[in-house]
């Protein structure tokens, strides 16, 4: 096993259904079992606009088997085997809950997500001192848009 980082500038993004919220994970780091990488919750009012970041943390920590696991339950989903389901991660982190509606050619997801400010950088702890201890954001997504993130996160794992 490297002792030393390895770093992907790599991508991972996860879009709504009308591509105005995006999810992305970047800047993956392996540093022995672990996996980092920044996550950056984005919208954009019209889909001919730039997505702006709306929030953003740096090096969130997940064991490799935990995103395995995330990327192996995400596929499930897309391929229509799971419901739903809920990924919490050990340490500070995207938490993620996922429900199916429809079925087949109409299967979308609901997708909450968020950051748990508290357990996060410094600049993020001050923000949930004044209240504010969890950001996140809900989306609509498509089976396909579900199978390519899972898809990317499995590369990452």
């Amino acid at each position: 096993m490297p002792t030393e980082d390895h770093r992907d500038q790599g991508m991972v993004l996860l879009r709504d259904e009308r591509d105005l919220l995006w999810l992305v994970l970047d800047d993956f780091v392996a540093r022995g079992n672990d996996r980092l990488c920044d996550v950056h919750f984005l919208a954009r009012e019209a889909p001919a606009e730039p997505p702006q970041p709306f929030i953003s943390t740096f090096g969130v920590v997940e064991p490799r088997e935990g995103l395995a696991a995330l990327a192996e339950g995400l596929a499930r989903a897309a391929e229509g085997e799971v419901s739903a389901m809920r990924h919490d991660p050990i340490g500070p982190g995207l938490s993620l809950e996922l429900k199916a509606t429809g079925s087949d050619e109409t299967l979308t997801f609901e997708v909450v997500l968020w950051l748990d400010l508290v357990r996060m950088n410094p600049a993020m702890k001050s923000r949930a001192v004044r209240g504010r201890h969890q950001s996140g954001m809900r989306m609509h997504v498509t089976a396909a848009a579900l199978r390519d993130f899972a898809a990317g996160l499995r590369a990452y794992s």
